[in-house]
This record gives C-alpha cells, sequence and structure tokens, in this order.
C-alpha cells in the first residue's frame, strides 16, 4: 500500500498526517509549494487522526519577513504535548538564542543556519529515545532523552510518547513548504542502551536554563590542545551549550596582522557551526586590526591581563615570571591594574570585557584587600560608561556576585564565557548558580551582532 500526506490546517496550522500503512519504508513526496501565513490560512478541515512514534520526516522551508513558525511532534491538535522545533531566520530576532532547528527548551540553538528568503531543508529522526535534527544536512541537534527528563510543571508532558505532526506559523511574514515527505520507523529495543548515554538532568545546569528560555552560550571557546571543530561541535551538541570560538588575535599570538587574521576568517568553513568571536590582545590590538576585520566576527572581547608595567616592561600578569611587583610596590600596581582596566573601556572598540577583575597570581591570593570598595566603584562607572557587556567567567568564577547584582542594577549586559585551555571545561553549573543568585534574565545578556 503507497503512503500519502494528508495536508490539513486548523489556525494557519499544517497538520502532516499519513494513512495507515504497515511498511516503514515508504514515503511520499509532495512537490507543490505551499504557503502558510496567519492572513491566509490553507488545509482546512484539520483532521489529527494519523499519529507516529518513530518516524523520519523531511521538508524544504523558506520564510519571508522574517517570519517564525515551529514544527510540532508527538503532539495533539492543541500543542499540549510533544517537542517542538524552532522555525526563525531572523538574525535580529528577539528570541536570538532560538534559532531555526532548536529543540524548543531542550536544545536552543543560536547559530544561524538558515537564511530569510531562502530555501533550506528541514530534517527530523525521532527513534526510540533519540531526537535528531539537520538543517541543509548538518546535524544540529542530538538529544537523548533520558529515564527521568527535567522539566518546568509547565512543560510536564514535553516528552516523547506519539502523536501528531504539524507545522503553525507564529509571527511575521509567510513560510512556504516543499518537498514534504514522512516514513514511519520500527520500534527500538534499545532504549535502554539509548539512555545509557543521555545527560543526567537531575543535575543537569544546561537543560534548566534552556527549559527556562535562557540563552545557553559559552562566548568565550578556543580551540586549542587537540580540541578541534568536529570534537567541539560533538560536545555542544551532546550537552547542549552553544559556543563561540575565538582566535587570540594581537601581537603575541599567531594572527598579529590584519593580513592573517583576515585569511583566518576567509578560510572558515561556509558551514562553521559556531559564532566566531574575536579575542582582542594586548593594548595595539584596535590599531593592528581595523573596523574592516573587526566586523567580520560575530563581535570583539579583550581583557586588562597585556600592558606596560609601571617600568614600561611589556607584561602578561597570567605569566608569573613577567609580573615585577616587588614587595612594597603593591598598591601601586593594583592603580596601574585598575587604570588599565578603565581606559581600555573607555578607549577600545570591543564589545565586551573578558577575564574581568583578573589579577597576577602575587596579587590574586588578596584580591579581597587590593579589590577595594572605592576601585570597584571606579571600574564598575568605566564599564557602565563604556556600554560594554561584561563576561561572567565560569572557571576563575569572576567577577563576583556582589559587583554582578550591582552592574544589573546600572543596566549592563553579560556573557558567560570559560576561556578554556583545552578539551575539559564545564557545563554551566556557575552560570547557573549566577543567574540564579543574581536574578538574571534572558534580556540581561549581551546579543551578538552577526550570528
Amino acid at each position: 500500500m503507497k503512503n500519502f500526506l494528508l495536508p490539513l490546517l486548523a489556525f494557519s496550522t499544517i497538520a502532516i498526517a499519513m494513512a495507515a500503512c504497515k511498511s516503514a519504508s515508504i514515503n511520499e513526496n509532495i512537490e507543490k509549494i505551499y504557503e502558510v501565513s496567519k492572513a491566509s490560512p490553507i488545509f482546512q478541515d484539520a483532521n489529527l487522526k494519523k499519529t507516529y512514534k518513530n518516524f523520519e520526516f523531511s521538508a524544504k522551508l523558506r520564510t519571508f519577513q522574517n517570519a517564525n513558525a515551529f514544527l510540532a511532534f508527538h503532539t495533539d491538535e492543541n500543542f499540549s504535548r510533544g517537542y517542538k522545533i524552532a522555525i526563525d531566520n531572523n538574525p535580529n530576532s528577539p528570541n536570538w538564542w532560538r534559532a531555526t532547528g532548536s529543540l524548543f527548551g531542550i536544545r536552543n540553538i543560536v547559530k544561524n543556519f538558515a537564511k530569510d528568503g531562502e530555501w533550506f531543508e528541514l530534517k527530523l529522526k525521532v527513534s526510540g529515545a533519540e531526537i535528531l535534527v539537520w538543517i541543509d544536512g548538518r546535524l544540529v541537534v542530538e538529544y537523548i532523552q533520558p529515564q527521568n527528563p527535567y522539566r518546568l510543571p509547565e512543560f510536564s508532558q514535553m516528552k516523547l510518547s506519539q502523536g501528531c505532526v504539524a507545522l503553525q506559523h507564529t509571527g511575521g511574514g509567510k513560510v512556504e513548504i516543499k518537498d514534504l515527505a514522512i516514513y514511519e520507523l520500527p520500534e527500538r529495543s534499545d532504549i535502554d542502551n539509548q539512555q545509557a548515554n543521555a545527560i543526567d538532568e537531575t543535575s543537569d545546569a544546561a537543560i534548566r536554563l534552556h527549559q527556562e528560555d535562557f540563552p545557553v552560550l559559552d562566548f568565550h571557546v578556543h580551540l586549542k590542545d587537540g580540541f578541534t571543530a568536529d570534537w567541539a561541535f560533538a560536545k555542544s551538541r551532546k550537552i547542549g551549550i552553544n559556543y563561540a570560538i575565538a582566535p587570540n588575535c594581537g601581537r603575541d599570538f599567531p594572527l598579529n596582522t590584519a593580513k592573517k587574521a583576515q585569511d583566518y576568517l576567509d578560510n572558515l568553513p561556509a558551514d562553521f557551526p559556531f559564532l566566531s568571536c574575536m579575542q582582542a590582545e594586548g593594548r595595539e590590538w584596535h590599531i593592528l586590526f581595523g573596523e574592516s576585520i573587526r566586523k567580520q566576527f560575530a563581535y570583539a572581547f579583550t581583557d586588562a591581563m597585556t600592558f606596560n608595567d609601571l617600568n614600561g616592561k611589556r607584561t602578561h600578569i597570567w605569566r608569573d615570571n613577567e609580573v615585577d611587583c616587588p614587595i612594597g610596590s603593591e598598591e601601586k600596581y593594583m592603580d596601574l591594574i585598575v587604570n588599565t582596566i578603565c581606559k581600555l573601556l573607555a578607549e577600545e572598540p570591543a564589545d565586551v570585557y573578558a577575564n574581568p577583575m583578573r589579577l597576577p597570581s602575587i596579587l590574586e591570593k588578596d584580591a579581597k584587600k587590593y579589590w577595594t570598595p572605592e576601585r570597584r566603584q571606579k571600574v564598575l562607572d568605566a564599564l557602565v560608561d563604556s556600554g560594554k557587556a561584561l563576561e561572567i567567567n565560569m572557571i576563575t568564577k569572576l567577577p563576583d556576585a556582589d559587583f554582578i547584582k550591582a552592574a544589573k542594577e546600572r543596566g549592563v549586559k553579560f556573557t558567560f564565557g570559560s576561556n578554556n585551555k583545552d578539551s575539559n571545561f564545564g557545563r554551566f553549573e556557575y552560570a547557573y548558580e549566577i543567574v540564579r543568585g543574581c536574578n538574571l534574565t534572558a534580556k540581561d545578556i549581551y546579543n551578538p551582532k552577526n550570528k
């Protein structure tokens, strides 16, 4: 018996159903282009009779005028259960952390893998406890629902079961869809084995932030010490944390000229699955890399960890052998650091102040002593005046919660960053602690310009 697709719509919803068929491999493509918008509903007389458990779905879609929609599955006619995949190609979306391909509330995606006005292919596979999502052939979501999934009360039915597959338009211009195909897959007998590889959500921070619709993006990640782009993307999908990848750009680093930075940008793969940002090093970085280079990155961040010391010697404060701070000169050295921070905030064209309030080890052991209220206030005032965002570093745990609260009160935006040395870095535990303790919301997080 040949499968067929019965397209249905109620209130601007395409519900895709199939007649009963025992074959697990037959599918039917519909070549006609359907338009979906709130103004012109199609597919009348909704009839959500056919349901699916294990299946593959694919279609080509095109959004216009920053339209947004979602593909629901394992759902019902009220969309009261199951999962939703976001369709939102608007780079300026107010929900910028929920780009096309996001598994809403579970694995939200920051990177724009599709563009408004251009056709893209969406593919979904549900098999046992696993949900996979592809955009134009790129696997972007890889989620295994654990035995005890964490869900907020309002999302208690956001779980795998069996149900309808439907597309609903939710705003903006029209959505076009064509080449729809769906076919059933056999039952899985190895769900226990699948779930053995799932994230334990009873203590996972990332799923809690996803459930609260909070951007889960590590703004400060490096590919180093064997940590490759493929490895990083696999890890990102596995743990549900988006990454922004930053090369070190500055006089003392491999990317030390505008040409080398441009070569780096030109050689990024067209389907590079991360935000690409610049870590700007040294106080002359903005002279080395002009605006034409900087604007090609999603954003630029810098810190105050490289400067000329009291004797005019170039110093990287994370290298103890370069720090010349004799006994008795600690206060002067501390003033130099504070003045360096305030000067870069006032004069350098970075978007984010990173590695904040970091001190050399000789001062770090007495950080509370040297970070006096007056010095903290001076940095906070400079930060507010600059309009720059503030990184909350998840490894150094700087700045402290009191400084973050004071900055939030004055309208500062924030990023969360790791500044990792290798592949072994966290799962947003500290980020979740700060979000809770400082009452941060999605509106408090910096929105990158170019995603």
